[in-house]
């Protein structure tokens, strides 16, 4: 095997640069003339705004501008578009009625609906003389009565948060499988589980916050935005519907970004905001968040209550599955939303198991709370915690071992289509469930837990199974380049935020086209150098850009085999390609794959060729890649103070061929922590009369920090997806679709002794000693 190709854990590229601070993100840079914008932030969840005086701040020293909502509307700008992708796909609610898609506005103008919902922007020479100015902006409200709650936002009594809705706060209440089928099997069981389960609201806590910079050329007509995002050619289309402007007047251009996890794919108001103001003031404006305003202005995340039950034979085999989840959507719509939601619940539902019938409906409502948007395993991880969660409890309620009640219960043969529609492409569930086992130590687990008894500690281990449905939108944009200088170019509509890019895509290049790895060089995150683009996104980067490439290097070989059999005098079935030159078969006539790029620009090709070598292509590829794998977790749990340590967690993944098994064991990584702050740490808390945010900073809200996790064994067990040419299923978020599950059950178990039998995430040492209590009241 190469040491720089596909299967070399290759160092990657980026790490010299991002970690000596040459690392250059959208706050580093600097341009000439640049102002300042502070936002004028709603105090209040649900309000009128009767008054906004802006008079004092005008006259402010350093003050450009001030701008409402209405200044903006009569500038000619639009709401932010919510829906496009749900009206491509046509979904409607089960009445037949379309998804209602009430305004958003980048800057509120008749009523705020959530705290922290922007009403004007000041733009300044200084940040300071911005903030000076934006607190001297009088706002007055009448207050109106704020619900917080999905569940409540759906009563007829409930305030209404957007009018002349079909349904008070409905957004939309969406179905699929088989209703009938799945209420025939639930009434033959032997043996019924049901749960309600928390699927808690999440902040989205990347490490780089929002920024973004404004330039508009008055020449060209042409705005130039920079920020950190996970699409550039997104937004630019966004941008330019939202300001009337040609998708070709945007170019977007984003540097190093530092974490998106889906909440950087859509056009935020402020981004609007700015580059209105940009043209209209004919300066260059930038916006860098606070902390305090991520927490109340980025997109956060999860918020569903799942009411879900299972249905069992006398024998243990799964009839049926029925889940009606109610999901908090926050004051608007964030575009994708909807569709990313349900689409990912109805392909996952089944997890990993031969579920024959399954009813799963998906119930979204409006609330005075920030917008949620998709975050890392949206919908895949609703539907395997929904399974996990029902198959173990099932298991105690029956007196069976939950993990022989998994392995009788898994899809065994591929492809294999669900209940719900679902193609998984292959796989060996029982096998990583088994080694799963074997690499957690399961077997050694009963002294492990004695020797805890006899330090007053009650020891818990449990397994995760999970399933990862990867690839997203089927198409992506990749473009190779044979430069006559000996390098190889590569501009891919794909865009890193820590995924590795710059490293993986060079490795398949290089290994694809014969050429050496260090001479291939990516292009990406610049809708001027990269002509088309999807962008990064569940989980499909290599699935579809990284074959995008693949197919594309084919396309030049085929290029370079017709000019370099001009060049060698031979015909073109005649010409091989190996090690980076064309051949003629059977002789020792060749030449190389730099040499051919060097004659096209020369122009020694007839005017038929082009003088370049270079080809381009926008793949595209319905069928989706489906990652896999089984998590265990050990805690050890304190029963006086509810503490819980987590002792052991090991991975057994399958994401298929990988190309840098390195990046993408760090990719398990980060997946896995993000899963467990979700099971253990993090808790978004709304104050049910106000409205406020009060887990509105680090202080109140929770994340892992690296001395709470131990060392996270992963093991590798690639088995090559059939579905696309490099074999490959992403790798970025199974594995936060399967801890939280694992570490939940593993605390269940070590609870068992006191009879605890369910926990809601977050398991806080509150929440759990609290149901220690409720057991031995």
């Amino acid at each position: 095997m190469s040491t720089t190709g596909i299967g070399a854990s290759v160092l990657r590229r980026e790490d010299k640069r991002l970690l000596t601070d040459a690392g250059q993100y959208t706050d580093d840079l600097a341009v000439a003339g640049q102002t300042y914008a502070v936002f004028v932030r709603s105090a209040h969840a649900h309000a009128d705004i009767t008054g906004l005086d802006v008079k004092r701040a005008l006259a402010m020293p350093g003050v450009l501008g001030v701008f409402t909502g209405r200044d903006l509307q009569a500038g000619g700008v639009t709401p932010i578009p919510t829906l496009l992708a749900e009206r491509d796909a046509g979904m409607k609610s089960i009445d037949g009625t379309p998804l209602p898609e009430p305004a958003w506005h980048v800057l509120a103008i008749e009523r705020v609906r959530h705290v922290g919902e922007p009403m004007a922007v000041v733009v300044a020479d200084s940040l300071a003389h911005a903030h000076d100015a934006a607190e001297a902006v009088i706002v007055h409200y009448v207050e109106r009565p704020v619900v917080i709650n999905a569940k409540a936002a759906l009563l007829p009594s409930a305030t209404p948060i957007h009018a002349d809705l079909p349904v008070n706060n409905r957004a939309y209440d969406w179905q699929c499988g088989d209703a009938s089928a799945t209420a025939q099997a639930f009434g033959a069981a032997a043996h019924v589980t049901r749960a309600t389960l928390v699927d808690n609201r999440l902040v989205t806590c990347f490490m780089e916050p929002r920024a973004a910079i404004a330039l508009w050329d008055a020449k060209t007509e042409r705005l130039t935005f920079h920020a950190g995002l996970q699409s550039v050619h997104a937004l630019a289309e966004n941008i330019a519907r939202i300001l009337g402007l040609r998708t070709d007047q945007v170019r977007a251009i984003s540097g190093d970004v530092g974490g998106g996890f889906g909440t950087k794919i859509q056009a935020y108001p402020e981004y609007a905001v700015i580059a209105w103001a940009a043209r209209k003031l004919g300066r260059p404006v930038r916006w860098t968040s606070t902390r305090s305003e991520g927490f109340i202005s980025d997109a956060q995340s999860r918020d569903h209550q799942i009411d879900c039950e299972l249905a069992l034979d006398a024998g243990g085999r799964i009839l049926a599955l029925r889940a009606h989840s109610i999901t908090d959507l926050g004051a608007y719509f964030a575009p994708c939303i909807p569709v990313s939601t349900v689409s990912n619940m109805q392909r996952i539902i089944s997890s990993v198991y031969a579920i024959p019938s399954i009813h799963l409906r998906v119930t979204g409502a409006f609330t005075n709370t920030v917008p949620i948007n998709v975050y890392r395993g949206v919908g895949r991880f609703e539907g395997v915690y929904t399974a996990e969660r029902l198959i173990d409890q099932a298991a105690r309620e029956t007196g069976r071992d939950a993990n022989t009640l998994r392995r009788l219960n898994m899809v065994r043969t591929f492809p294999y289509r669900s209940a719900t529609g679902a193609t998984y492409d292959s796989g060996d569930y029982v096998a990583r469930l088994d080694e799963a086992i074997m690499l957690g130590d399961l077997a050694g687990f009963t002294a492990r837990r004695e020797e805890s008894q006899r330090r007053g500690r009650l020891r818990g281990i449990a397994m995760g199974p999970y399933l990862e449905g990867t690839g997203g939108a089927p198409q992506e944009f990749a473009e190779v380049r044979v430069l006559p200088n000996g390098m190889v170019e590569i501009p891919v509509g794909s865009h890193s935020q820590g995924q590795s890019h710059e490293t993986v895509f060079a490795q398949v290049v290089a290994e694809r086209l014969g050429v050496p790895y260090d001479s291939v060089r990516m292009i990406m995150g610049d809708t001027d150098k990269v002509a088309q683009g999807i962008g990064t996104f569940a989980s499909r980067s290599m699935v579809r850009a990284g074959n995008a490439t693949a197919e594309v290097v084919d396309l030049v070989i085929g290029q370079g085999k017709q000019m370099a059999a001009h060049l060698l005098e031979a015909a073109a079935a005649d010409i091989d390609y190996v090690d980076g030159r064309f051949r003629v078969t059977g002789t020792d006539r060749s030449i190389g794959l730099f040499e051919v790029a060097r004659a096209a620009a020369a122009g020694e090709l007839p005017p038929s060729f082009r003088t370049t070598l270079a080809a381009s292509k926008m793949h595209e590829n319905a069928a989706f890649a489906f990652a896999n794998g089984c998590e265990t977790c050990e805690v050890e749990v304190d029963p006086d103070t509810g503490m819980v340590e987590i002792i052991a967690l090991s991975v057994v993944d399958d994401s298929g061929r990988a190309v840098n098994p390195a990046v993408v064991h760090g990719q398990m990584h980060g997946a896995v922590v993000q899963g467990l702050g979700q099971a253990m740490f993090e808790r978004t808390v709304y104050d049910p009369t106000s409205g406020q945010l009060l887990s509105g900073s680090f202080m109140d809200y929770a994340i892992p920090r690296a001395d709470e996790i131990p060392p996270i064994q992963i093991v590798s067990r690639d088995i090559p997806s059939p579905t696309n040419l490099l074999g490959v299923k992403g790798a970025g978020e199974g594995g936060t679709v399967g801890a939280p599950a694992a570490l939940i059950h593993a605390i269940i178990d070590a609870l068992a002794p006191l009879r605890v039998k369910h926990i809601d995430m977050p398991a806080t040492p509150e929440r759990v000693w609290q149901a220690i209590i409720r057991a031995h009241p």
